[in-house]
């Protein structure tokens, strides 16, 4: 029997879909920062001169690395006791800043140490060196990994809905359990998904032209 679309139901519910993308960019956001600075201090960290902040800053990425991201939503919203909101944004907030803390200790480590050396000849501190000479170079590097990480949150903040957070994917099969309209709830979800990587792509692809302009204009 050949299948009838029936994209009205899309319309009937679009309520539920625009809840869904809406608490998906909250929590996406969120994550995103809060990722991207806790993955910061800990990619600088790997970078650090002391041993044991090296060592702590890498068990901290191995540990977290691999583990499944949803055994550590499941903790935080079990074990730890959580609402499914925060527990979602802290379980992809560890989990994605462990990726990030490699992306940032990877570009610093292609700045050639030389530079920082330099750096020091003029009288700068290791924290001048690193603020004014490695970061600003080491961005424009990390911009493209850093995306790639950004849509990865996206993607995996749909794991929530095992939490009971009521996110895109857990708006859509609700309209699919309603309805029983499962290709036109998946097809508004696919299209949903990629624009919002969309999104993403555009945006990082503006940050790395207003860096390289700063660059080129300092």
């Amino acid at each position: 029997m050949a299948y009838t679309f029936d994209w009205s139901v899309l319309l009937v519910y679009r309520h539920l879909l625009r809840q869904g993308l809406l608490l998906t960019v909250e929590i996406s956001a969120a994550s995103m920062v809060l990722s991207l600075a806790l993955g910061g201090v800990i990619g600088i960290g790997r970078r650090a001169d002391a041993v044991s902040l090296r060592w702590l800053c890498g068990a901290y990425i191995e540990f977290f690395r691999n583990i499944p991201l949803i055994v550590q939503l499941f903790f935080w919203y079990f074990a730890v006791g959580l609402e499914s909101f925060p527990a979602a944004v802290i379980g992809l907030t560890v989990y994605t800043s462990a990726y990030i803390a490699e992306v940032m200790r990877s570009g610093l480590q292609s700045i050639p140490r030389t530079q920082i050396e330099a750096a020091r000849s003029f009288g700068m501190t290791p924290y001048q060196a690193i603020r004014h000479v490695v970061l600003p170079q080491a961005l424009i590097r990390v911009i493209p990994p850093l995306g790639i990480e950004f849509i990865n949150v996206i993607k995996n903040s749909s794991i929530a809905m095992t939490i009971s957070v009521t996110e895109l994917t857990f708006q859509t099969q609700q309209i699919e359990s309603m309805t029983f309209r499962g290709f036109e709830a998946a097809t508004a979800i696919t299209i949903l998904y990629v624009l919002l990587a969309l999104s993403i792509v555009l945006l990082m692809a503006a940050i790395e032209r207003a860096v390289r302009l700063d660059l080129r204009v300092g």
